[in-house]
C-alpha cells in the first residue's frame, strides 16, 4: 500500500541512511541523505523491522527500512538509491486509500 512519509516539524532535519545506525556510528563514505523537517516523501513500502534482535530484518527496533517512489540522490554522490533507512521517531505516515 502507497503512503507518505513526513518528517516531523518539531524534530527539525533528519538523515535517511543506508544503514539502521546513528549518524555519527557512520562512515563518512556511507551514503546519506538530508531530509528537512516538513517534507514530504512518497513511499511503496514501509518495512517496520522485527523486535527479535537475532531476525535479519531487525534494524536496531527503532528504524524502518524504507523505499521511495522516487530515488534519492545521496549528498556524497553516486547513484540515487530507493531504499533507505530512517529512525522511525523522526518521520510520520500517511497512508493513501484507494
Amino acid at each position: 500500500m502507497s503512503s507518505i512519509l513526513k518528517i516531523k516539524e518539531n524534530i527539525g532535519d533528519t538523515t535517511f541512511k543506508t544503514k539502521p545506525q546513528q549518524v555519527d556510528k557512520l562512515l563518512k563514505s556511507d551514503p546519506t541523505y538530508v531530509a528537512k523537517a516538513g517534507e514530504l516523501f512518497f513511499v511503496s513500502a514501509i518495512d517496520r523491522g522485527s523486535s527479535d534482535p537475532k531476525s535479519l530484518n531487525y534494524y536496531g527496533g527503532d528504524h524502518w527500512k524504507v523505499t521511495f517512489k522516487k530515488e534519492l540522490q545521496p549528498r556524497e554522490g553516486g547513484k540515487p538509491i530507493s531504499t533507505w533507512f530512517v529512525y522511525q521517531g523522526h518521520v510520520e505516515e500517511y497512508r493513501l486509500i484507494k
